[in-house]
């Protein structure tokens, strides 16, 4: 790869050329280890969707969790989940929170369960979150494109987001548009 900018970037793009370095050496390595993995590009050539793979690719190597920190709010850890839920001064086991079938449990990428703080309220699960989980089993929808959900606003609930309603107390509009989402999804 020569040191020169590439034509294909975007004028979006336009990073500091001292950035853009940094960018364009990681590129050399990651080509040179691809060669090493797959020198006749026989693997590589049957991947479908390029972007797709550049973007799941990219996502490995940068930490996105600042991206879905700022969009989701913060976790909690399971030690967390067992002393927010404590009966008493005794805290939940570790076996009673992952059974629990109201609790959204995120997977990062290196394989840690969190929970988004937005699904409590007076240390306790919002009602209707087992509903809602019900109606889009995580078969259906992942885990993480429901808590983005969750907190969205939309227009079928009066561009409030899911949570916010839930946190009102009308949980029942919320499980209404999960069931006719996961219709169309299973259809």
């Amino acid at each position: 790869m020569s040191t020169k900018s590439p034509t294909r970037v975007s004028a979006k793009l336009e990073p500091p050329r001292q950035d853009f370095n940094v960018v364009e050496n990681f590129l050399e390595m990651l080509a040179k280890e691809l060669y090493l993995l797959d020198p006749q590009g026989h693997q590589l050539s049957r991947v479908e969707d390029a972007q797709r793979f550049a973007r799941e690719t990219a996502e490995k190597v940068i930490d996105s969790s600042k991206s879905w920190q700022e969009h989701l709010g913060t976790f909690y850890d399971a030690e967390g989940v067992r002393h927010l839920l404590a009966r008493g001064d005794k805290p939940l086991t570790r076996q009673a929170i992952s059974k629990r079938k109201n609790l959204l449990a995120l997977t990062t990428g290196s394989r840690a369960v969190v929970y988004p703080s937005f699904q409590f309220k007076n240390r306790t699960v919002v009602a209707g979150m087992g509903e809602v989980l019900a109606q889009l089993p995580e078969e259906l929808l992942s885990r993480w494109t429901l808590a983005s959900w969750l907190v969205s606003k939309e227009t079928e609930l009066g561009d409030q987001a899911p949570i916010d309603l839930m946190r009102q107390g009308n949980a029942d509009a919320v499980v209404s548009i999960a069931r006719q989402w996961a219709h169309s999804l299973s259809a």
